[in-house]
């Protein structure tokens, strides 16, 4: 069956939805949608899709090329090349690491617990991080996200490569903190009824 607030599939013994937590199954309660009123599968039209590999991609080099001029800017003013290399002998260099993984981590942070829901990379391709419930996420669960891409990096990529095979298309990240990526879709259009006019 198929979610009638979010669209998302789910098998028919399912309760509630994964996404959204609509009830599924009709008991009776006022929540419970009506198995005479909905509609045929074929119907129904997805509200949200999850973020794709190639989507949520270019999104991150969008990130990227919007965080390198502050990043380089503290470099050149520490006595560094802009784009040299991490130099654990130079203190500067940890200085300038330090700054970029703060700067960084404010950034994605506060955009993704606002209400836009995701980077402005994110935005310029339609990608919102929520909850498994389709809410926005906390603060606190949007630094947890991203301290937890640091085990996506450790793990030589493969932590965002998983994506690629898991339902939601989560990565290491987002089944750490619990976030999914979704493209929201705009709603249907729904037909008006006719204008009964009187004719004298």
């Amino acid at each position: 069956m198929f979610c009638s607030r979010c669209g998302t599939w789910a098998p028919d013994d399912t309760a509630t939805c994964s996404l959204c937590g609509l009830a599924l199954q009709g008991d009776g309660s006022p929540n419970s949608p009506d198995p005479a009123r909905e509609q045929p599968h074929a119907a129904v039209v997805a509200l949200v899709t999850y973020g794709g590999f190639w989507r949520r991609f270019v999104a991150a080099v969008l990130d990227s090329m919007l965080l390198f001029f502050p990043a380089a800017t503290v470099r050149v003013l520490l006595g560094l090349s802009a784009t040299g290399m991490f130099d654990a002998d130079t203190p500067a260099s940890w200085v300038a690491a330090l700054f970029e993984f703060a700067f960084d981590g404010i950034y994605a942070t506060l955009l993704l617990s606002s209400s836009a829901r995701g980077t402005l990379g994110m935005q310029l391709m339609d990608l919102h991080v929520t909850d498994l419930k389709g809410d926005r996420i906390s603060f606190g669960r949007s630094a947890g996200r991203y301290l937890a891409q640091l085990l996506s990096i450790l793990t030589f990529g493969i932590g965002f490569l998983i994506q690629v095979f898991t339902p939601r298309r989560q990565t290491l990240h987002d089944l750490i903190s619990g976030t999914v990526v979704v493209r929201p879709r705009p709603a249907p259009e729904t037909a008006q009824a006719p204008v009964m006019r009187l004719v004298s």
